[in-house]
């Protein structure tokens, strides 16, 4: 069976310096299982013992980069448009030292400050189809 418990120490060291950021932030192993979350990512729905890709839709994970992250034992970044999140993020998956099956993940929202080629086209469709492109809904 494979180690997936953080250490008191770990854990304290994650909240003192995750719990204020303004985004969710999660310690994750690398089977996916969240070991620890900030409190936005308690706020959205982030629950330890769950595992991240099985929130939301396959392919909102497609872009994932911890696999490479932790193969490569390097922080990875990936700045792109999210459709589940309708936002610009600023995503990392950064492998702890020490902690080779470890990951923090975390992001940014950039939407305010992103070119227009990061988001998808708009689709042209018939205004009174109401489709969510045209209501905003």
């Amino acid at each position: 069976m494979e180690k997936k418990e953080l250490s008191a120490e770990l854990s304290r060291n994650f909240h003192l310096f995750w719990d204020n950021y303004p985004s969710p932030v999660m310690l994750v192993y690398k089977d996916r299982t969240i070991l620890d979350r900030n409190k936005v990512a308690e706020a959205v729905g982030c629950v330890p013992g769950t595992r991240c890709i099985d929130s939301g839709k396959p392919e909102d994970h497609r872009q994932c980069l911890a696999n490479q992250a932790l193969e490569e034992s390097v922080g990875k970044r990936l700045v792109a448009y999210s459709e589940q999140l309708g936002m610009v993020v600023d995503g990392y998956w950064v492998p702890l030292a020490g902690e080779p099956d470890i990951y923090l993940h975390f992001f940014a929202d950039i939407t305010a400050y992103a070119a227009g080629h990061m988001f998808p086209e708009k689709k042209e469709c018939a205004e009174s189809a109401g489709c969510s492109s045209c209501t905003g809904a």
